[in-house]
């Protein structure tokens, strides 16, 4: 990405975190740059094409650290617990007012956001799923396609609900019972033998 385009898509994030989308201008954005609004639109055409690379490279930086764990060479239930770690810290950051601002103003864009990142969850926790029953770490009788199916659901609606608080969902406790609902519902035998080996302090919550 071009150093400047990356400048400016750094400070938007910065600012359509703390501010929201709806209340940073332009011309606010090139005051904050120490730049013209002309040196602004020669590299953006207008807000709606800044704010959705902005949201795209903002997702883009979850995505990578993602992938990332793919690359490590684990088994599944170990590269299980690596995405439950990760996404317990992605959920503390989720910023409600951008993503409020983005569905009220820009609903396109936030369509686009919201295919993308239920696609990656499908195939993540599919990949996941796969690899689990291949191992024989999880249920061998599991379908695959339906768990994730109501994996990516039970995401979705967590996040979009008034029955749970935003306190619930930041908290340990919450994301934790989740998790160990997901991961009692697809372990095998194998799958709960490896997890008392290596993830003693995991069952010592329960």
């Amino acid at each position: 990405m071009e150093s400047k385009v990356f400048e400016i898509i750094k400070e938007a994030s910065q600012l359509f975190k703390r501010y929201g989308i709806k209340s940073i201008s332009m011309e606010e954005l090139s005051r904050q740059l120490r730049i013209s609004k002309k040196t602004l639109y020669q590299h953006f055409t207008d807000k709606n094409d800044l704010v959705e690379k902005t949201i795209f490279q903002m997702m883009n930086q979850k995505g990578c650290a993602m992938k990332e764990i793919e690359t490590k060479n684990l088994n599944a239930v170990e590269e299980l617990f690596e995405v439950y770690h990760l996404a317990n810290e992605l959920i503390r950051e989720h910023n409600e007012s951008l993503e409020f601002d983005l569905q009220r103003f820009y609903p396109q864009i936030f369509k686009k956001i919201r295919d993308s990142h239920r696609a990656n969850i499908y195939n993540l926790t599919l990949s996941n799923l796969i690899k689990g029953k291949r191992e024989g770490y999880y249920r061998s009788d599991l379908d695959e396609q339906v768990i994730t199916k109501l994996h990516v659901l039970r995401i979705e609606n967590l996040m979009h609900s008034d029955l749970v608080t935003t306190e619930e969902i930041h908290s340990n406790h919450f994301f934790y019972e989740v998790f160990k609902y997901h991961l009692h519902g697809i372990i095998s035998q194998k799958g709960l033998q490896f997890i008392q080996t290596n993830y003693p302090e995991f069952l010592n919550n329960e």
